[in-house]
C-alpha cells in the first residue's frame, strides 16, 4: 500500500463476509427481524454502487421464516459457527485481496474484557457458541506468510453491545484464536452501532436496524473509494445523525468507531482521526528528565482518591477522546503516567501527564507533595514548550445528609436509642438525641420533625445506621407526613436513602471496609473490578473470603431470594464490602437480566450514581397488586457505607 491517503481502491481485490441473524436456534425469544435483511442491503450495494464481484462477497443469513422469500433467489448458507470460522479463518486468508469487510447485524453482548460476543445461528443455552470479534481482528491484524494481503480491514457491528454477565441462562466460555504478533502495517477500523452498555435499536414498522438503516444512507451516496478513503468522515457523520434523532427522542444509541492509525499511519486516538489539515502538531511526549524528575514523586503511591477523575480530566482538558476501556491501567501510578504519555491528543498542545497530575496535586492532602507536583508541572511544561495547564476543576460541593443512628435498647424488645446529625460543609451537627428507647413508629414521627425543621438545611440523603437485625427494615418505604398539608411521603421517592451498619464494621472487617472504600475513590466507579454480581448459586460457606480477597469489589449487586439473602449479607460484612443492593421482601424479582441489567439500563454500571439512580427508579413504585406483593420498578435496598462520613461513635443510653 503506498503512503498516498486517497489510493485507489481495486474492487476486484475487495472481499467481505456478510452476516445478518434473524432467527437464533436458542429461542424463539430471540428472534430480530431486520438483521437479515439489513445484511442483503449492505452485501447488494458492495456487489452493486461499490462493484465487488458477487463471488467474493460471502452472505451468510438465518431469515426468519416469514422473511425468507425475500432470499429466496440466493444460495445461501446459514450463519453458523462451522461455516463462519471456515470463512473467516481458512477461505478468506487464502484469497489475494487488499482489503477485508466485515459485516455482523445481529445480538451482541460485551465480555469483562470489553470484547464482542456475537452468537452464531446454532448457539444454544449451555454452550453459546459465539464470535469474539476483538479476537477475531487480533488474528486479522497478525503478521504471517501473506503479509502483503488485506492490509485495510473494516469491521462494522449492527449489534448491541451489553454486559453478557447480565444474560445469566447463556455460556459463552472463552474464544481466542490464536492470534500472531501484530503487524503494524495492518490497519484496521471497527465501526459500533452503540457505545459499550447500550442496546442498539430495531426498527419494527421498518424491518431494520437504526443504525443500519442510517449508515445505507450514507453509503448509498458513495463509491467505493469516497466510502474506504473518507470512512471516518462517514462515521462522524453517522455520530451526527444519531446526536439529532437523540434530540427528537428517536434514538438512544451513541455509534462509535474504534481505530489505532489510520490508513498511512497516523496515530489515531479513541473516536478521533488524526487528519493533517485539522490537527494541531500534536503534544510532545515527555522527556527524559521528564520522567526521571517524575519517578520520585510517584514511586511506593497509591493511587489516591479522585485518580480516576484525575485520569478523566487529563483527556477532556487536552480534547482527546476517553479510551473505550473503562477503568484505570493497571501497575500503579507510574504506569498510569506511561499509558497517559502514549495517548498525546492531537488538538491541544499539551502531555496528557501534566493536567493528569496538576488534579492529583489540587486534590493532595499532603502540602508538601501537592508544591512538590505542581512545581514538576511548570517546569516541566515550560521546558517543553507545552500550552499551559489550567487549575484543576473545584469539587462539587457535597449536598446535605441527615444520618440517623439506631442502636438496640438491651432492655427493651423492639426499642432503639436514637441520634440524628446534619452533615453540612464537611462537618457533622447533632440535632437531635432521644432520651428513652423508642418503637420504630415513634422514630419517623421524630425524623418527620426533624425533616421539616429549620436547621434541616434541605438534606438531599438520609442515612440510616442500625444494627445488623434491622438491614431488612424497608426505610425506603416509610410514609412520613412531611408533604403539603401535612401529606404523608414516601421517603425513598423524595431523599436518597441509604441504610449502613457500622456495629459489623469491626476487626479486620474493618481494614478490608476501609481498603476497598480507597479503591472505590481513586478508581471510581465505571471499573469493571468494582462490581461483583451475585445470585443464588454464588452464595456459598467461604463466599466472604472470596469477596476480601482483594481491593475491589466495592459493590455487590445481590439478586438472591430470601433463604440466600442473610449468607449473602454476612459475606458482604466479613469481606468488608463498602456498597451492596439486594431485593426486599415481598416484592416482584427484578427486571428481567438481574440487578446489572436493570441498574445499568443503556448505558454503563456505575456505582457511584447508584443513589441518585435508585431514588429516580423508586419513584415508579405504584403500589401493591391484589395478591399482596409490592410491584415496582426495582424494590431493593441500597447499602452505603463511607468510612469517611462517621459521626461521633459513642454509646447511646
Amino acid at each position: 500500500m503506498t503512503s498516498d491517503r486517497h489510493e485507489k481502491i481495486d474492487p476486484h481485490r475487495v472481499f467481505a463476509l456478510v452476516v445478518g441473524i434473524e432467527s437464533y436456534g436458542i429461542s424463539h425469544q430471540w428472534d430480530l427481524p431486520g438483521a437479515a435483511r439489513d445484511a442483503v442491503r449492505f452485501a447488494e450495494w458492495l456487489t452493486g454502487p461499490a462493484g465487488v464481484p458477487d463471488e467474493q462477497v460471502n452472505l451468510l443469513l438465518s431469515p426468519l421464516a416469514r422473511n425468507r422469500q425475500e432470499t429466496a433467489h440466493r444460495s445461501l448458507l446459514s450463519p453458523t459457527q462451522e461455516n463462519v470460522e471456515r470463512i473467516l479463518f481458512k477461505e478468506l486468508p487464502a484469497c489475494d485481496g487488499d482489503l477485508l469487510w466485515i459485516y455482523w447485524a445481529g445480538h451482541g453482548y460485551l465480555d469483562q474484557t470489553h470484547q464482542m460476543l456475537l452468537p452464531y445461528a446454532d448457539a444454544t443455552r449451555d454452550w453459546t457458541a459465539h464470535l469474539n470479534l476483538e479476537a477475531a481482528l487480533r488474528w486479522w491484524k497478525g503478521s504471517g506468510p501473506a503479509d502483503d494481503r488485506f492490509r485495510r480491514q473494516i469491521a462494522i457491528g449492527d449489534a448491541c453491545r451489553v454486559d453478557a454477565r447480565a444474560a445469566r441462562e447463556l455460556n459463552f466460555g472463552d474464544k481466542d484464536y490464536g492470534a500472531r504478533p501484530p503487524d503494524p502495517g495492518r490497519r484496521q477500523l471497527t465501526l459500533y452501532a452503540s457505545h459499550a452498555g447500550e442496546v442498539a435499536q430495531n426498527l419494527a414498522d421498518r424491518g431494520a436496524g437504526q443504525f443500519t438503516d442510517t449508515l445505507m444512507r450514507r453509503l448509498s451516496k458513495t463509491t467505493l473509494d469516497e466510502t474506504v478513503n473518507g470512512l471516518v468522515g462517514i462515521a462522524r457523520s453517522l455520530q451526527a445523525d444519531f446526536q439529532l434523532l437523540r434530540t427528537k427522542g428517536l434514538a438512544w444509541q451513541h455509534p462509535q468507531f474504534v481505530i489505532d492509525r489510520d490508513w498511512i499511519g497516523s496515530t489515531i486516538f479513541g473516536d478521533r482521526w488524526t487528519d493533517a489539515d485539522l490537527a494541531g502538531p500534536g503534544a510532545p511526549c515527555l522527556d527524559q528528565l521528564a520522567w526521571k524528575e517524575l519517578e520520585p514523586l510517584l514511586r511506593g503511591r497509591r493511587p489516591p482518591a479522585h485518580t480516576h477523575d484525575a485520569y478523566r480530566w487529563a483527556f477532556d482538558i487536552t480534547g482527546c477522546a476517553f479510551p473505550v476501556h473503562r477503568g484505570l491501567p493497571t501497575g500503579g501510578l507510574m504506569a498510569i503516567a506511561h499509558d497517559l504519555d502514549a495517548r498525546q491528543g492531537r488538538q491541544r498542545h499539551m502531555p496528557l501527564t501534566l493536567p493528569f497530575i496538576r488534579y492529583l496535586a489540587a486534590r493532595s492532602t499532603e502540602p508538601g507533595w501537592a508544591e512538590a507536583a505542581d512545581a514538576w508541572v511548570d517546569a516541566t511544561r515550560e521546558r517543553l514548550g507545552s500550552a499551559p495547564v489550567p487549575a484543576a476543576p473545584e469539587p462539587d460541593p457535597e449536598p446535605p445528609a441527615l444520618h440517623v443512628r439506631l442502636a438496640e435498647d438491651a432492655e427493651s424488645d423492639g426499642a432503639h436509642w436514637v441520634c440524628m446529625w446534619l452533615y453540612r460543609e464537611g462537618a457533622f451537627e447533632a440535632v437531635w438525641e432521644s432520651d428513652r428507647p423508642l418503637a420504630l413508629a415513634e422514630v419517623q414521627d421524630r425524623l418527620a420533625d426533624q425533616l421539616l425543621a429549620e436547621h434541616a438545611a434541605g438534606p438531599v440523603r438520609i442515612e440510616f445506621h442500625v444494627p445488623y437485625g434491622l438491614l431488612e427494615e424497608e426505610f425506603e418505604c416509610w410514609r412520613l407526613p412531611i408533604g403539603r398539608r401535612g401529606k404523608e411521603i414516601e421517603l425513598g421517592c423524595h431523599y436518597e436513602v441509604l441504610v449502613r451498619c457500622p456495629d459489623e464494621r469491626n476487626g479486620v472487617a474493618g481494614e478490608f471496609w476501609r481498603r476497598k472504600w480507597q479503591w472505590f475513590k481513586a478508581h471510581g466507579g465505571s471499573d469493571p473490578k468494582a462490581v461483583h454480581e451475585l445470585g443464588d448459586g454464588d452464595v456459598c460457606d467461604n463466599l466472604g473470603v472470596v469477596l476480601q480477597a482483594a481491593d475491589p469489589p466495592v459493590c455487590v449487586l445481590a439478586g438472591v431470594s430470601e433463604r440466600h439473602l442473610l449468607d449473602t449479607l454476612d459475606a458482604v460484612l466479613d469481606a468488608g464490602v463498602p456498597i451492596a443492593v439486594w431485593p426486599r421482601r415481598g416484592y416482584a424479582a427484578p427486571a428481567h437480566g438481574g440487578l446489572m441489567t436493570a441498574l445499568a439500563g443503556t448505558d454503563r454500571m456505575d456505582v457511584g450514581r447508584l443513589p441518585g439512580l435508585l431514588r429516580t427508579l423508586r419513584i415508579a413504585v405504584p403500589g401493591v397488586h391484589a395478591d399482596g406483593v409490592r410491584q415496582g420498578a426495582l424494590p431493593v435496598a441500597l447499602m452505603w457505607d463511607d468510612p469517611e462520613r462517621v459521626p461521633e461513635r459513642r454509646p447511646l443510653s
